[in-house]
């Protein structure tokens, strides 16, 4: 029951958080743009992951959702950043190792775990 009030004012902040927001530029219009990219953003997940009924899984997407924000506030940019790729992983198309999809999934950060999963 905790966790479900965490992740609703999590959910209240997220759309705070987007009424408030200011591009980095200032333009109204990309403004516009960032805050529509924000809500939409909150709601596709949120709804994604309605079912999740793990407290570890609730927990860790908690995690993600406050990284995401902190950083987005930090950098006055809401979309995710991108991920840097270990230099001695292999390009796409070559024959992949254990050790290679073992160093990419390290390497991904916590405030993109949700992005890539359907």
């Amino acid at each position: 029951m905790a966790l479900r009030k965490e992740v609703l004012a999590l959910y209240r902040r997220i759309f705070k958080i987007a009424r408030t927001w200011q591009s980095k530029t200032g333009e109204a219009e990309q403004t516009r743009v960032e805050r529509q990219y924000i809500k939409n953003e909150a709601r596709t997940l949120f709804h994604k992951n309605k079912e999740v009924t793990s407290e570890d899984e609730i927990a860790q997407y908690i995690r993600e959702a406050e990284a995401r924000i902190e950083i987005g506030v930090h950098y006055m940019i809401p979309y995710p950043r991108p991920v840097n790729v270990p230099q001695s992983v292999l390009p796409p198309g070559v024959r992949k190792r254990k050790r290679d999809e073992k160093l990419l999934k390290q390497s991904k950060p916590i405030y993109t775990k949700s992005l890539n999963k359907d």
